[in-house]
């Protein structure tokens, strides 16, 4: 007996071999999509070898569909004409299917970045247990914007003066023209830390840990290599600095929230100015004077300085016992008002990070499709 045309039986016939019809047409669809991203990350691998660039992997796997297309790379190891190296035992790399400008990657187990500074082991190290990174790339390829999160993360100046935090966050922008000169911003960076542990060889007034430390800030001028001494200095004497549009740091007693001016003077060490209100500034600088920071004959030339610099913060939400103190960084130290609270570590500039293979300094990819 023939069933009717829109029995239960027919209309259930009718509506999975609709469902089997889409599910295979959008796998064929991904499938040819995956194939293309394939041919994307090939280039990218091919151009970066020929630029002199080492990159390995044990292995790799395509997998996601229907909604996006991750290539999971199995211990990959990354390390350009300069030195500088990536390294992560297990990482996916995800895009949405003909979408070749905007990457996910999500990256575990031993993942880092290191940028030596010279040849005697000293580099600039970012390293995390995990973490995962959301980049934007331009029409030409190369990167716009990354958003970065990160798990566990050290930073800083390996192999003894690193900060280590539970939780980093991070995000980078270009411009989309490039700047002039000093009075327009090559780079913009915003970024926070959660309960961060400081480094041993670091001054300790409020303890070895902080709970938060956050900054919005803006690099004006020709972004320089920041490795190589003779982009600094050529930077600087181009009246590059970093503006600060916000620096607030939670450590311990020490409740400060800041904007200033960050550059270097003419021997290439920190010089700069900021507006700081300070919290409860009575407790703070009793910390300091406890902990050998203010020597005896200068409190009575601090507390004047209150009085005289000091003012209490506008606003109806300001706190109370908060106030703003003028904080300066010069000549190797911290200052607030005339009095030195910290002293820095002088920056021993390498003359040039280890010598470069002979290749263009970035590959360039292949165009988008």
């Amino acid at each position: 007996m023939k069933p009717a045309p829109f029995s239960p039986r027919t209309i259930f016939i009718a509506t999975l071999t609709f469902l089997v019809t889409l599910s295979v047409i959008g796998w064929g669809l991904w499938s040819f999509a995956a194939v293309q991203y394939r041919h994307v990350i090939d280039g990218w691998i091919t151009e970066g070898r020929a630029a002199g660039y080492q990159i390995s992997y044990d292995d790799r796997t395509l997998f996601g569909f229907p909604r996006h297309i991750t290539m999971r790379f199995v211990n990959l190891r990354w390390k350009n004409a300069d030195g500088i190296a990536f390294r992560a035992d297990d990482m996916d790399l995800a895009v949405t299917p003909w979408n070749w400008r905007q990457f996910t990657a999500k990256f575990k187990h031993n993942v880092s970045v290191t940028a030596p500074l010279d040849t005697e082991g000293h580099a600039l190290l970012v390293s995390c247990d995990a973490g995962q990174a959301h980049v934007l790339l331009d029409q030409e390829g190369f990167w716009k914007s990354a958003h970065l999160a990160l798990d566990k993360a050290q930073v800083g100046l390996a192999p003894s003066y690193l900060f280590t935090a539970d939780e980093l966050h991070a995000a980078v922008e270009k411009p989309l023209i490039p700047p002039k000169d000093h009075s327009e911003s090559g780079l913009s960076l915003e970024g926070d830390a959660e309960d961060i542990t400081l480094p041993e060889a670091m001054p300790t007034p409020f303890g070895k840990h902080a709970d938060t430390i956050s900054a919005s800030m803006r690099v004006m001028g020709a972004v320089p290599d920041v490795r190589k001494r003779a982009d600094v200095d050529a930077w600087n004497k181009a009246s590059g600095v970093v503006e600060f549009d916000d620096l607030s740091i939670h450590w311990g007693k020490l409740d400060i929230v800041s904007k200033g001016t960050l550059g270097f003077d003419d021997d290439l060490q920190p010089e700069g100015a900021f507006a700081g209100q300070v919290a409860d500034p009575k407790d703070t600088m009793q910390t300091l004077i406890d902990q050998g920071f203010i020597a005896m004959h200068d409190q009575d030339m601090l507390k004047a300085v209150m009085e005289m610099f000091a003012k209490p913060p506008a606003g109806k939400d300001a706190k109370a016992a908060a106030m703003q103190l003028p904080i300066t960084v010069q000549l190797g130290g911290l200052f607030l008002g005339p009095i030195r609270i910290f002293t820095f570590p002088e920056i021993d500039w390498p003359v040039e990070p280890p010598a470069a293979t002979a290749a263009p300094a970035t590959p360039t990819p292949p165009p988008a499709t």
